[in-house]
């Protein structure tokens, strides 16, 4: 990647992942902290997420996603945050926050096991609802609702519009070269604008000035204790945490793979294994909890630069910026208008990949409800509240979020609506009077029910429509002709019996001549047409039945 393009793009992802470095600032303030250990543990959080992210491009033994998924604050963990450090201090969080990321440790190393709890579906709707947790930061920034002091909503509304206005157009009718600093230019403008419009002060300006160039991280603050009281809210933050990773990395894979068809679950387990890693390094050096970015997976599909090279910069940059508090004071400043603008940027990319992930699949009624039921309750959260204080008082710290209230309620939905879903379904078929309609709506209802992909659902009904048809035109079966197909993750299978005489599957597609002079030849012109269709298939006889498997790759 040309260096031109490296450096705004590593800038534009340092700005965005910056946004969320509020939050250690109100944990500290919750507490009544002092400006300097606030500096602090910011400086020691970008330390944090710089390593973080350098771990989570690595690709090396049980390390790291190997997607460009950079790590953030941990949103998830702040209430257990604020929650530990009024009750013990910041060496309660600091060890706290080391249990939760041991807690994703173990989850990622069984990971594998637990993928009944994320569907395609579900992982869908956990970054469409990702997405739709960023409205109520971004929307009263954008349109002033937050605004400071003194600052007019005209103005805010004014630098808001035009810095949107700068960066949807570098995108859609820029070049290439634009489209990768559209974000970067729309700040530029955004910051100008807010200091002609008096909303970036000469106060704000003076603090850039007066920060010192250098410095190294205070640690005098680090500590570190346990209490086991707070252990459910710690490990809930760390579930809530690793749901929205598996939801990023998932999105990071389908934006990589042009032919992305599920979810990579050993890519995923290494990813959570980093982010536990990059929680526990937090609480050692002193800060919060860290998770993947979902704001900078969007941004890298807005600008469509996805590659992990950046996170070596973004990850370096950020070690070194936890060095230089000039620079760190400079995001410190940034307009709200202009957080609002890049906030409602990431939503426009990732909501709709979300809706996407969710629509890959074939939907039944018991899906249809899950996605709805668990998205109106997420969004409850969202419209109203203090929804959650309507809940038994222990089930509370659960549900604060939208996120954690539409993901907890469709897992558990999902798996009270697989009682009852058999994963083998069979069809008897007469020869000569069963129709193709037959064969395709029965196909259809079990696609829909299991979740399965269309695409291959429709070639498996065309597989076995053309075995029927062909059986029957050649004569090969007698009587009825039994279908059983079953249906796994990553596997639909179609076993065909029936009684009479067992259809050839040639590789290599008969000649004219063969098709002129051997009567056989037409029935291993089928076989060799249906094998087109499946990914595998065998054929053998046992006493006089003959046994007929497709099996396609989901």
């Amino acid at each position: 990647m040309p260096l031109r393009s490296f450096i705004p793009l590593v800038l534009q992802q340092i700005i965005m992942l910056s946004v969320d470095l509020i939050f250690p600032v109100l944990i500290v303030s919750a507490i009544g902290g002092t400006t300097e250990l606030a500096q602090s543990v910011v400086s020691l959080m970008m330390v944090a997420m710089g390593i973080g992210t350098l771990m989570q491009a690595c690709h090396k033994g049980p390390l790291g996603s190997g997607y460009f998924c950079a790590q953030e604050t941990g949103a998830p963990y702040f209430p257990a945050s604020v929650m530990a450090v009024k009750a013990g201090g910041f060496p309660l969080m600091f060890g706290m926050t080391i249990v939760a990321g041991l807690s994703q440790i173990l989850m990622s190393r069984v990971l594998h096991k637990m993928r009944v709890l994320f569907p395609v579906e579900i992982t869908g709707l956990i970054v469409t609802m990702m997405a739709v947790s960023f409205i109520n930061y971004s929307i009263p920034s954008f349109v002033g609702l937050d605004r400071n002091e003194g600052v007019s909503v005209a103005a805010t509304v004014w630098i808001s519009c035009l810095t949107l206005a700068v960066i949807i157009m570098m995108h859609v009718w820029g070049t290439a070269r634009m489209r990768e600093y559209s974000i970067l230019g729309g700040i530029f403008v955004g910051y100008v604008i807010s200091y002609y419009l008096g909303v970036l002060t000469e106060a704000h300006l003076t603090k850039f000035v007066e920060a010192p160039f250098f410095a190294f991280p205070d640690m005098s603050h680090a500590g570190w204790s346990f209490d086991t009281s707070l252990l459910a809210p710690f490990l809930v933050a760390a579930f809530c945490s690793s749901i929205k990773t598996i939801a990023n990395i998932s999105t990071c894979q389908k934006v990589n793979d042009v032919n992305w068809q599920r979810m990579d679950i050993h890519s995923v387990s290494k990813g959570l294994f980093s982010e536990g890693c990059s929680s526990i390094i937090s609480g050692l050096l002193g800060t919060m909890g860290q998770t993947t970015s979902s704001g900078s997976v969007g941004l890298s599909v807005a600008t469509g630069a996805t590659s992990r090279r950046i996170s070596y910069g973004v990850g370096i940059m950020f070690i070194l910026l936890a060095f230089l508090p000039k620079i760190a004071a400079l995001f410190a400043i940034m307009p709200k208008p202009v957080m609002g603008v890049i906030l409602l940027i990431e939503i426009s990319f990732v909501l709709p990949t979300g809706m996407q992930i969710c629509s890959s699949r074939m939907l039944d009624a018991r899906k249809i409800f899950v996605i709805g039921l668990s998205f109106a309750f997420g969004m409850a959260i969202e419209i109203i509240p203090d929804f959650y204080t309507t809940l038994p008082e222990w089930l509370q710290p659960l549900f604060k979020t939208s996120m954690a209230m539409a993901s907890i309620m469709a897992i558990f939905l999902s798996l009270i609506f697989r009682i009852g879903i058999d994963k083998h379904r069979i069809l008897e078929l007469e020869q000569g009077t069963t129709s193709s309609s037959t064969v395709f709506d029965f196909m259809e209802i079990s696609g829909e029910t299991w979740g399965a992909r269309s695409e291959i659902i429709k070639r498996a009904a065309f597989a076995i429509n053309e075995f029927v048809e062909s059986a029957t035109e050649l004569g090969l079966a007698n009587g009825k002709i039994k279908v059983d197909v079953s249906f796994e993750e990553f596997n639909l299978d179609v076993d065909i019996y029936y009684d009479g005489i067992l259809m050839d599957f040639p590789v290599v597609r008969p000649t004219e001549t063969e098709l002129m002079e051997d009567e056989s030849a037409f029935i291993r012109l089928s076989g060799f047409l249906m094998r087109k269709y499946a990914d595998k298939m065998k054929s053998e006889m046992s006493n006089g039945r003959c046994h007929v498997q497709f099996h396609f790759d989901h």
